[in-house]
C-alpha cells in the first residue's frame, strides 16, 4: 500500500465525516501540505469519489468550493433482518437512500430461504440501477456474528444459521464485496452516523423488539469485542432462581422478562385470566397469537395490564443497562426497536431506573431517548459500514486501479470457493 493510497483515504474519510469539506480544511486537519491535499483532492474529483460545489464562506483571498462524496458513481445495498422482519435499502455513496422496502419474514425459516428472499427483494431494489453500480453490500442479523468470516455463531433464535457462510455467498452472488454484522451493531453505526454532532462520539443503542440487543460505538467505532459477542445484552442474567426459561436455553435472562416475545406471553396470560379486557377482545378477534404490537395499542388506549408490562420492561432494561452506562460512560443512550415506540411509557421508566443506579458524574449530561430516524437506522448502519470500509486504505488500494470495487472480496484468506446462489439477481443489467 503506497502513501498516496493513505492519504487518499484520510482525505476522503474527512470529507465524508463533514469534518473537513474544503482544502484548506484538510490541509489544518491532516498537516499535509497544500500541494498534496490538491493532487489528493484532485484524483477523488477525477474517479468520481469526491464532487465540488458551491463555493464556502469567504474568509478573504480566493474562495474555497464545498467538497463531498459523489452520489453517483455507485450504490451501496443494505440490509437487515430481525427476528419478523427483513428491511432493505439502496443508497448512493453519500448515504443518501435511493430506494427501500420493509416486509414481515421470520428469520427461522432459515438461512436459504431467508436468502433468497433477501436477493428477491434486493433485485428489485436494484432493477433501476446497471449492475455494475452496485458496489457492495451489508447484511445485518439478530444474533453473534463472526465478523471476520462473516458468519452468524450460535444464534439463539436462528436455527439453522450458525457458521452459515452468508457473507461468501452474498460475495459469490453479487461479485461486490460484502459484510455481515449483527444487526443492533449496525443499528448504533446508522444512529451515530447521522447523529454524530448531537450525541458525540460514545454511544449505546437498545434495540429492544422480539429480543435485546445492543450495540456500543466507542470513540467513533464500532466495539464488536474480541470475538464479536460485545453487546449481548438480552442474554444477561436479571433473575438467578426465575423458570422462566428463555430462548437461548438459559434461565432468568433479561429477553425472557422483557422482550417482545415475553411481553406476548405474558399479555395473553392477562388476557385468558381476565385482567385485560382490551387484550382479551384483540386475541378474541385475532386468528394469531397476540403481538407485541397489541401491548403497544393497549398501552396507547390506556389499558393499565399493557401499561404494566411495557413500564416493568423499561425498568429491567435501565437495570441492566444503568451497570453499563458506569462502565462504559456514554455521551447518549439510543432507545430503538418495537417497544422503544411505546415512547414515554417504556423511555421514562428506562431512564428513572439509569439514572438511580448509576454513578452521578456518569449521568450528570447523559441523554437517553428514541432514535428519530423512522426505524431505518439498520439499513442507514449497514450502508454506512460498506461505505467506510471501501474507503479504508487497504481496501481501497484493491480496488482504485480497477475503477470500482466489482470483482474484490471484503476479506482475502485461505476459504473454500463460495456456492453462487440458485436465485437469479432480478432486474440486473
Amino acid at each position: 500500500m503506497t502513501d498516496h493510497t493513505r492519504t487518499l483515504s484520510l482525505v476522503l474519510s474527512l470529507i465524508r465525516s463533514g469534518a473537513a469539506v474544503t482544502r484548506p480544511d484538510l490541509g489544518r486537519q491532516t498537516g499535509l501540505g497544500r500541494t498534496i491535499i490538491t493532487q489528493r483532492v484532485d484524483h477523488a474529483i477525477r474517479v468520481g469519489l469526491v464532487a465540488e460545489g458551491e463555493p464556502a464562506p469567504s474568509t478573504g483571498g480566493r474562495p474555497s468550493r464545498i467538497l463531498r462524496i459523489a452520489s453517483g458513481r455507485g450504490v451501496v445495498l443494505g440490509a437487515v433482518f430481525g427476528a419478523t422482519h427483513l428491511h432493505a435499502a439502496v443508497t448512493d455513496l453519500d448515504g443518501t437512500v435511493r430506494a427501500e422496502r420493509r416486509v414481515p419474514w421470520d428469520i427461522e425459516s432459515g438461512p436459504e430461504a431467508s436468502l433468497a428472499t433477501l436477493v428477491e427483494m434486493a433485485g428489485e431494489l436494484l432493477a433501476p440501477e446497471p449492475r455494475e453500480c452496485l458496489w457492495g453490500v451489508c447484511v445485518g442479523v439478530p444474533g453473534p456474528v463472526d465478523f471476520a468470516r462473516g458468519t452468524p455463531v450460535q444464534p439463539p433464535i436462528m436455527a439453522g444459521w450458525h457458521g452459515f457462510p452468508l457473507r461468501d455467498r452474498l460475495e459469490a452472488h453479487y461479485d461486490v464485496p460484502a459484510w455481515v454484522d449483527n444487526d443492533a451493531n449496525l443499528m448504533a453505526l446508522g444512529a451515530w452516523s447521522r447523529t454524530r454532532a448531537a450525541a458525540g462520539d460514545n454511544i449505546l443503542l437498545v434495540k429492544a423488539s422480539t429480543g435485546i440487543g445492543l450495540g456500543l460505538m466507542s470513540r467513533g467505532r464500532l466495539h464488536r469485542g474480541a470475538r464479536g459477542a460485545a453487546g449481548d445484552l438480552g442474554h444477561t442474567i436479571v433473575a438467578e432462581e426465575s423458570r422462566h426459561r428463555c430462548r437461548c436455553g438459559k434461565f432468568g435472562c433479561l429477553e425472557a422478562f422483557a422482550g417482545g416475545w415475553a411481553l406476548t406471553r405474558d399479555a395473553r396470560a392477562a388476557a385468558l385470566e381476565g385482567r385485560s379486557p382490551f387484550l382479551a377482545e384483540r386475541l378474541e378477534r385475532r386468528d394469531a397469537p397476540l403481538a407485541v404490537t397489541d401491548v403497544l395499542d393497549g398501552c396507547r388506549a390506556g389499558d393499565r395490564v399493557s401499561t404494566e408490562l411495557v413500564t416493568r420492561a423499561g425498568e429491567l432494561v435501565g437495570g441492566q443497562l444503568a451497570t453499563l452506562v458506569s462502565v462504559f460512560n456514554p455521551s447518549t443512550v439510543y432507545l430503538a426497536g418495537v417497544l422503544a415506540q411505546a415512547g414515554d411509557v417504556f423511555r421514562d421508566p428506562v431512564a428513572e431506573v439509569v439514572a438511580r443506579r448509576s454513578l452521578p458524574l456518569a449521568t450528570d449530561e447523559l441523554v437517553i431517548e428514541r432514535v428519530a430516524l423512522d426505524r431505518s437506522e439498520g439499513v442507514v448502519g449497514a450502508a454506512t459500514l460498506v461505505i467506510d470500509e471501501l474507503l479504508r486504505p487497504e481496501l481501497l488500494d484493491r480496488w482504485l486501479r480497477h475503477g470500482n470495487p466489482r470483482g474484490i472480496r471484503a476479506h482475502t484468506g485461505d476459504l473454500t470457493e463460495p456456492r453462487p446462489l440458485d436465485v437469479p439477481l432480478a432486474g440486473a443489467r
